[in-house]
């Protein structure tokens, strides 16, 4: 169980008049190992990562902790509960899990973080906005609590436990 605390922006998983959204932007961008509906997969994060330099060849430079997250909770066993209507892009990433956030001891004050610069340089500050205004032009860019109950979303074999023969 992890909850973020990011400073980012909502991308929406399906287009609407102003941007294609995440699933239509995977498909124009031709990327291959991409999953729409799970942005937080290693193969899916770097693929989708990389294609942003295609809006800014620098984009990985000035924003070198960009990250995708995910909201999902795996208790919720809903038909809506698998595809989230959006994900989010952030610049700066703070976790809380298992372990207390550095430096900040058990507790935080959100009216503290909210007040919080997000650290990022003029270059940095340029080029998110270039990505928000690409990718989401109708999101704000702000701080976010996001919950993800399972951000590895780790499942048994699909095969069960039992060893797949071969013909072979």
């Amino acid at each position: 169980m992890v909850t973020y605390i990011l400073y980012g922006f909502r991308w929406n998983r399906a287009a609407n008049p102003l941007a294609p959204g995440i699933r239509a932007y995977i498909t124009l961008c031709n990327i291959l190992d991409a999953a729409a509906e799970y942005l937080q997969h290693p193969s899916t994060t770097t693929a989708v990562l990389n294609s942003f330099k295609l809006i800014d060849s620098n984009i990985l430079t000035h924003l070198p902790d960009l990250e995708l997250i995910e909201q999902y909770d795996p208790e919720d066993l809903s038909a809506d509960a698998v595809s989230q209507p959006y994900a989010y892009v952030a610049a700066k990433t703070m976790t809380m899990g298992a372990n207390a956030l550095s430096g900040a001891g058990l507790g935080l004050s959100l009216q503290d973080i909210l007040q919080q610069d997000p650290g990022l340089s003029t270059a940095g500050t340029d080029v998110f906005k270039k990505l928000r205004d690409e990718l989401a032009p109708d999101s704000e860019i702000g701080w976010f609590v996001v919950y993800n109950g399972d951000p590895e979303r780790s499942y048994g074999s699909f095969y069960g436990d039992s060893a797949v023969e071969s013909d072979g």
